[in-house]
């Protein structure tokens, strides 16, 4: 497996507001051209880079992540991660970009091709360590799914429920708290009010981009994580095991009380 990966960190330093903003204009324009996600690229770049444009300190903010090899560290960790749980790509595309305080993340907007939003912060290694778990795992699932619907597809598979999304979401989010464990992450807090809140209002047969937008929250992501570490635990196997497991499997024998 090739790694790829582009810093643009260096690049929007010392730029002026308006430089600033066309970059990131261009850049969304280059990374979104003839990608099936669009609206993933998009949303990413304008919820959790472009704020930085009102930001008068965001070179101090983004000389902090200049201070770490985030391009050796990346290549390092998708390694690493490819050899627990190989898949059939060749090439892993990895795209840096900070990200304001609350915002921070990822997407993998199609196979192989991750686009990171790192906060600026003493734990930026340890974000984009997760980070690459997160999306590598989503990568995984995509190569699994295409070649279940069809052996020529090269794209993403058919569109899941919310049931499959939340598994979908789980694997990749207690695959990174797995791999990197860190204190300063500690689970996103859901209290018992608030998850029934959760079931009541989720409609669980909905699929689609939509759906994911609507429903796919910090707190869909907790509750995803619980439902696949149920499963783990209930079945005894590792996470990079459960990737071999189905979305419907993972849901429906998670023994997880609130699934329905």
């Amino acid at each position: 497996m090739y790694v790829k990966v582009f810093n643009y960190v260096p690049e929007l330093i010392r730029l002026g507001d308006a430089d600033y903003t066309q970059y990131l204009d261009d850049l969304t324009e280059e990374l979104s051209a003839n990608q099936p996600k669009q609206w993933m690229i998009r949303a990413s770049i304008e919820n959790a880079t472009k704020p930085f444009v009102a930001d008068p300190n965001r070179d101090q903010s983004f000389q902090k992540l200049l201070d770490f090899d985030l391009r050796q560290l990346s290549c390092e960790t998708a390694n690493h991660v490819f050899h627990l749980l190989p898949c059939p790509i060749d090439d892993i595309s990895i795209h840096i970009l900070p990200a304001i305080e609350s915002k921070g993340g990822g997407c993998c907007y199609a196979p192989g091709k991750f686009l990171l939003g790192i906060r600026c912060d003493e734990l930026a290694p340890m974000r984009l360590k997760r980070n690459i778990a997160h999306e590598y795992s989503h990568t995984v699932r995509y190569t699994q799914e295409a070649l279940i619907d069809s052996p020529n597809k090269s794209v993403f598979p058919s569109s899941k429920t919310m049931r499959g999304y939340l598994a979908y979401e789980g694997l990749a989010m207690v695959l990174g708290d797995s791999l990197y464990p860190h204190p300063g992450f500690p689970p996103y807090e859901v209290s018992a009010e608030s998850e029934a809140a959760f079931w009541e209002k989720i409609d669980l047969d909905a699929s689609g981009t939509d759906a994911y937008i609507r429903y796919i929250s910090k707190r869909a992501y907790e509750i995803s994580s619980r439902i696949v570490s149920s499963y783990l635990a209930k079945h005894e196997i590792s996470i990079v095991e459960a990737h071999s497991r189905t979305d419907k499997e993972l849901y429906w024998k998670s023994g997880y009380p609130f699934i329905r």
